[in-house]
């Protein structure tokens, strides 16, 4: 029986399909595909970049609603879908092209993670 060659990626994936695995699962996906095992740079950088995105987004909603719950003004609860639907179009974006296998960059996003994840990467 012939053996499959060996991979750099997470669990013998292909690059592109852990790096998009990294985004499409969001922080779960991103931890997993870090900690998996894979020295590949790309997929790396995928997985730091989806915990860093997804973390953001979690403490940005919870952040709105206690400003919301504060402030008293609840006008703010109309701005959780607007940014609902910018996280969405970002992840769905992130997930597609890493499968594509290029590298994403998402502007603000990259460089938090480059700070947070500098010894990691």
């Amino acid at each position: 029986m012939a053996t499959p060659p060996t991979s750099d990626a997470p669990f013998g994936l292909q690059p592109n399909v852990a790096a998009g695995l990294a985004y499409l699962l969001g922080i779960i996906g991103g931890i997993v595909m870090l900690v998996g095992g894979g020295t590949n740079k790309a997929v790396k950088w995928a997985a730091a970049q989806s915990i860093t995105m997804w973390g953001l987004y979690i403490v940005l909603l919870f952040a709105i609603n206690i400003l919301a719950v504060v402030t008293h003004i609840y006008a703010l609860a109309f701005v959780i879908p607007i940014i609902g639907l910018v996280w969405f179009a970002l992840w769905l974006w992130t997930s597609i092209t890493a499968f594509q296998g290029k590298d994403v960059q998402v502007p603000v996003v990259a460089g938090i993670t480059e700070s947070l994840f500098k010894t990691t990467l």
